[in-house]
């Protein structure tokens, strides 16, 4: 069974690399979709929707600067980091990310796809 969540978090960067705008400290809001892979339980679920939220809200560095987590915070290098990070703490839940969307904003994202 596959279930889809979606959440949001906030945060600043640069990217130190990008000649242009973006090189100098700016945020966003970032839009993740998560698809997540389990089997139904006998009560009928894969896992409670509430509890997953929160558990993938911990994960999210909102109200963070993200250079203090990547040297080079692009969407493109943000989205693994996330999948590998939320990969772990989904394993012991017998939860596996399919896919991981990260919208920086309304019409770009970077995409992740398990292998």
């Amino acid at each position: 069974m596959l279930l889809k969540i979606i959440r949001k978090f906030s945060s600043a960067h640069r990217l130190p690399h990008y000649e242009g705008a973006c090189h100098n400290l700016h945020g966003h809001t970032w839009k993740v979709v998560f698809v997540l892979e389990g089997t139904v339980q006998p009560n009928g679920m894969v896992h409670d929707f509430k509890a997953l939220k929160k558990l993938l809200d911990e994960q999210l560095p909102d109200h963070q600067y993200l250079n203090d987590l990547l040297e080079n915070p692009t969407a493109e290098n943000l989205a693994p980091y996330l999948f590998e990070k939320i990969s772990k703490v989904l394993a012991p839940l017998q939860l596996k990310i399919k896919t991981l969307e990260l919208w920086e904003n309304e019409s770009a994202a970077a995409v992740v796809e398990s292998k």
